[in-house]
């Protein structure tokens, strides 16, 4: 081969390597993505330089060394930017962003840049995080960062691509989803909390709650204040508890019964104890409780009949 023919295809040879660039550089300038190209080189230098002053574990050295992060930060050369990362950060010009990383960090990016130097440091060539960017007008937005060294610089960290995709908003609407679900969780809760634990007016004068299933603190508590704000709204001068529903009654289920009871009283209300079963009479009285002035009914229709005829006869 003469020398005209070798400088014919090596001249094609730059030829494709012009063209090949030409179409990266308009990739990665209309990506929709924001695109990042940096050199890494002095960071990698940086961090040999820590190592071999006996550093064995990277991680507990940068977390103590906080000093080193912002030093990698600092060295970290940003070579170019596409058009969707000024949009991203909100610059007017490529050189806003050119100037360094720090333009765009906050304490969340510093303790991301800190896992990544750990992550490369230790060998890899990519690293993936969800974290924030400060725009330059002072918004935090949440991206997902992707970082991954160009092939034949896995060595020297002389190239590096980083992208940021902007899941800002995305987020957004999954915390308002959250948010409504517990909302929704609540008022369901409420809700069902109100129909183990009804109210039901007799009369004017007469309100009837009966309880259904074990009686443990949480539920005796909802149940008192449901029973004390009926009272309060009904003007009730009978409050009736049917245990009934109750499988059986326990010392917490006794002084909650109690409690109950006693909040009644200090509203100047009467309270009639029904469904009293003869197992429960004698859990009652192993416990050592005499309900003091409680008025008890073997059956809620015997407890309303007591009601209903003005609390006449006493217990």
């Amino acid at each position: 081969m003469n020398t005209s023919d070798e400088l014919t295809q090596l001249r094609r040879r730059i030829e494709e390597l012009e063209r090949s660039e030409a179409r990266y550089r308009g990739i990665f300038e209309s990506s929709p993505i924001s695109l990042w190209e940096e050199d890494w080189s002095a960071v990698r230098r940086h961090l040999d330089r820590i190592i071999a002053s006996g550093v064995t574990d990277l991680d507990t050295h940068l977390r103590a060394h906080v000093d080193d992060v912002f030093t990698g930060i600092a060295l970290v050369k940003i070579l170019d930017v596409n058009k969707a990362t000024l949009e991203l950060c909100r610059a007017s010009s490529k050189e806003q962003i050119l100037a360094g990383l720090s333009v765009i960090f906050d304490e969340p990016s510093v303790l991301t840049f800190r896992r990544e130097l750990v992550a490369l440091g230790s060998g890899a060539t990519s690293f993936e995080e969800e974290t924030f960017i400060s725009t330059l007008d002072g918004e935090r937005r949440t991206v997902t960062l992707r970082l991954a060294m160009s092939a034949g610089s896995e060595q020297t960290w002389e190239r590096c691509f980083v992208s940021l995709l902007d899941i800002t908003d995305r987020k957004r609407a999954e915390e308002a989803l959250r948010q409504s679900k517990e909302e929704t969780i609540r008022a369901q809760m409420t809700m069902l909390a109100q129909l183990s634990t009804p109210v039901i007016p007799i009369s004017d004068d007469v309100i009837v709650m009966p309880l259904i299933g074990a009686l443990d603190r949480a539920r005796m508590q909802q149940a008192t204040g449901a029973l004390l704000d009926e009272l309060q709204r009904r003007s009730a001068r009978v409050a009736i508890l049917d245990i009934t529903g109750v499988p059986g009654m326990d010392a917490e289920a006794t002084h909650g019964i109690l409690q109950a009871a006693g909040a009644v009283r200090l509203l100047g209300a009467k309270v009639v104890l029904t469904g009293i079963r003869p197992e429960v009479a004698r859990c009652l009285v192993d416990l050592g409780s005499d309900l003091p002035d409680i008025v008890t009914r073997g059956t809620l229709q015997a407890g309303i009949a007591y009601a209903m005829q003005g609390g006449a006869g006493g217990r």
